[in-house]
C-alpha cells in the first residue's frame, strides 16, 4: 500500500475544514484584486499597486488592504495543493478525480475572470484550477515510473520539467508553484516533516518571479494540522461548486458596487 502524506491524528483539521479554509483565504485574495485593485484603484498588476503606496492617502489605504489580501490568498495555494496530492492518493480512480478537477477548471474559467476583471474573459491568466490537473497528471507519471533507477529518475525530472513548461506556457495563474510544491510533497510523503519543508523552500524559491508569494509557506503551517480524515460527509457536487459560485458572487459585487 502506497504511504501517504498525511499522517492520521486524533485531531485536527479535517479534510473538509482544511478545504473550506483555503476557499475563504482564497476569496479575499480575489477580493483585493477583483475589486479593490481594479474596480477602485484600477491597477492592473502589483507593481502598480507598489507604486501607490507614496500616493494619496486614500489611494494608499486601498493600495495597502488590497497586496495584503494578495499576500494572504498565497497561503490558499499550498493547502489546495497537499489536499490534490492526498485527494490522488485516496481516490479510487484517478481518471475520475482528473475529470472533475479538469471539469471544475473549465466552468471556473468565466467566472474567474468576472471576478477578477469584471469580463467574461480574458486573455490571461487561467484559473489555478488547472494548475491541480497538471499537478494529478504529474502525479500520476510520477507514481507510474517510481523507481531508483537512473533511468526513473530521469523521467521523474523530466516530467517535473515539463510540467512547469506547461504551466508556464498556458499562463496558470499559480501554476508552476502549485507543480513544485506538487513534487516535493509526493516524493518525500514517507517523511511528512521533510515533505512540507521542502514544499515550503520550493515555494520560497517561486517568490522569484511574484514577490507577493513570500507568505505563501505559511499555508503550509495550517496544512501541517491537516489530520487526513475526510470530516463531516457533504454532496460531492456542492464541494466542487463552492470554489465558481463564491467568484460569481465576488463578480456580481463588484458590477453592483462600481
Amino acid at each position: 500500500m502506497e504511504a501517504r502524506l498525511s499522517p492520521q491524528r486524533p485531531s485536527g483539521l479535517d479534510r473538509n475544514k482544511l478545504r473550506l479554509l483555503g476557499l475563504i483565504i482564497a476569496a479575499f485574495g480575489m477580493l483585493g484584486r477583483g475589486i479593490l485593485q481594479n474596480r477602485v484603484l484600477g491597477m492592473a498588476s502589483g507593481t502598480d499597486l507598489a507604486a501607490l503606496l507614496e500616493s494619496s492617502a486614500d489611494a494608499m489605504n486601498a493600495a495597502t488592504a488590497a497586496i495584503i489580501l494578495w499576500v494572504i490568498e498565497g497561503t490558499a495555494v499550498p493547502i489546495f495543493t497537499l489536499l490534490t496530492v492526498d485527494g490522488f492518493q485516496r481516490t479510487a480512480s484517478v481518471k475520475n478525480y482528473l475529470f472533475r478537477l479538469l471539469l471544475l477548471a473549465v466552468v471556473s474559467e468565466v467566472p474567474f475572470h468576472f471576478a477578477l476583471t469584471g469580463r467574461l474573459l480574458n486573455p490571461s491568466p487561467r484559473n489555478p484550477v488547472f494548475g491541480l490537473v497538471l499537478v494529478v497528471v504529474m502525479l500520476y507519471l510520477l507514481r507510474y515510473y517510481d523507481g531508483n533507477t537512473v533511468k526513473h529518475v530521469f523521467i521523474r525530472i523530466l516530467v517535473l520539467f515539463t510540467a512547469c513548461l506547461w504551466a508556464g506556457i498556458g499562463q496558470v495563474e499559480y501554476g508552476v508553484p502549485m507543480v513544485l510544491m506538487a513534487f516535493f510533497l509526493y516524493t518525500l510523503r514517507q517523511r511528512h516533516t521533510m515533505a512540507l519543508f521542502a514544499a515550503s523552500a520550493a515555494a520560497l524559491v517561486c517568490t522569484v518571479g511574484n514577490p507577493l508569494f513570500m507568505f505563501a509557506p505559511f499555508g503550509f503551517l495550517l496544512a501541517h494540522f491537516y489530520n487526513g480524515e475526510e470530516g463531516r460527509a457533504s454532496p460531492r457536487l456542492l464541494q466542487y461548486a463552492l470554489y465558481p459560485v463564491l467568484l460569481l458572487l465576488i463578480g456580481l459585487a463588484g458590477v453592483l458596487l462600481f
